[in-house]
């Protein structure tokens, strides 16, 4: 069987932190159509391990780079760091959406859980865009004159993106359980509505490792 991790975990105050994984499982033998359509789903998903990290690592360079700003180029230089990553990010995002479109499941509650997972990867997508135009406002700041009215225009539409990303992340919190449930999974993915109870494991399966978290990424403030 094949378990399922969060994709977005959380946001920084001015980005953007985190995709997250399908985690694979322990076969044990089983060889049931609905255990290989888990591990199918999980298996497109689970390409975002890499580029998430890639992500991780691109964003703490733009952190170094904004502590140590002292000039207008400087600022500009680490802005432009955070855009070139997050383009990069949403290019990957968008390539997932459609890996998953194009996977065919059988199990039709999989399917619906695809379909609806499609659906938050691309808010995360378009989330994303917004924060990147947003900090696209400071790359293209042409005197320093003007650096804190546009500083102060993009941190309200960064703040819009990110109450954006968080939610997405609640909601796919919620389908992340759904499906471990369904696929035999064993524990939760943090965070977890308190009104939306884990689905029952199927007893047909095997048993789930424990969901790791995502990996992280914080824009610096």
């Amino acid at each position: 069987m094949t378990k399922v991790a969060s994709t977005g975990r959380s946001i920084g105050r001015r980005g953007v932190r985190g995709v997250g994984l399908l985690l694979p499982l322990l076969l044990l033998g089983c060889g049931s159509s609905k255990v290989a359509q888990c591990n199918q789903l999980a298996e497109v998903v689970n390409q975002t391990q890499g580029f998430m990290q890639e992500f991780e690592a691109e964003i703490q360079t733009f952190s170094e780079s904004a502590a140590q700003v002292k000039n207008l180029d400087d600022i500009k230089l680490a802005a432009s760091q955070y855009t070139t990553a997050v383009d990069k990010v949403v290019t990957n995002l968008d390539g997932l959406v459609g890996d998953l479109q194009s996977t065919t499941l059988r199990d039709e509650d999989l399917s619906q859980f695809r379909d609806e997972y499609v659906g938050v990867v691309q808010g995360f997508s378009t989330a994303l865009t917004d924060a990147r135009e947003a900090m696209d406002l400071v790359v293209q700041v042409e005197s320093e004159a003007e650096l804190p009215a546009k500083i102060e225009e993009s941190q309200q539409q960064t703040m819009t993106a990110v109450a954006s990303i968080e939610t997405l992340s609640q909601t796919e919190s919620q389908l992340i359980n759904e499906v471990n449930g369904y696929c035999g999974a064993a524990q939760p993915v943090e965070p977890v509505s308190p009104t939306d109870p884990e689905a029952p494991a199927d007893p047909a399966t095997p048993p789930a490792e424990p969901v790791e978290p995502a990996p992280s990424a914080e824009p610096g403030s």
